[in-house]
């Protein structure tokens, strides 16, 4: 949880410093939940802009320490899920918003379309982040046995084709 501390505009820039009042974090690696914080750091996030103002999120938040000995990693940064990842510069959403903007143009397009609506980004990271969630994404699940059915939507005017996984006879989307 992220609590405001202050909020600071200078021409077309927007700072908002945020502070974490969480208590416990869960390791990454383990899974037990960590109480001992270890230290705090500030992190410097791209938001998505605000009334045309390029938006930035200083966020003082903290490291924890694992007390599990079996445990690979002995210190981690909390996390905060659907809102921000431990390695990110810029928010889920904003990240989601030029993925977005990217699939309908093209990385470059986007990059410019970006830094026009106010957030800094180029075309190369713009195809980091395109590959980063899609390496995200996981492996389809092919089924072992496909049936294709051809058919008229209208008689002689029109056709379709729809591929069905034969063990669960639902179409495959």
């Amino acid at each position: 949880q992220l609590t405001v501390l202050d909020a600071y505009s200078e021409e077309s820039k927007l700072t908002i410093s945020l502070k974490s009042i969480t208590k416990r974090c869960t390791c990454p690696s383990c899974g037990l939940e960590a109480a001992q914080r270890h230290g705090t750091y500030v992190r410097k996030v791209q938001d998505l802009p605000i009334l045309g103002q390029t938006t930035t999120l200083l966020i003082s938040a903290h490291e924890y320490q694992c007390l599990n000995p079996e445990c690979a990693v002995s210190t981690f940064a909390e996390t905060y899920d659907g809102f921000l990842n431990h390695y990110s510069r810029m928010t889920e959403r904003c990240a989601m918003l030029i993925s977005a903007i990217a699939l309908e143009t093209s990385c470059e397009g986007c990059a410019r379309i970006c830094n026009a609506m106010g957030i800094r980004i180029s075309g190369d990271s713009v195809i980091r982040l395109l590959v980063r969630r899609y390496e995200q994404q996981g492996e389809p699940a092919c089924p072992d046995v496909v049936g294709i059915d051809d058919f008229a939507f209208r008689k002689r005017c029109s056709y379709g084709t729809v591929i069905v996984d034969g063990e669960t006879h639902q179409p495959i989307s």
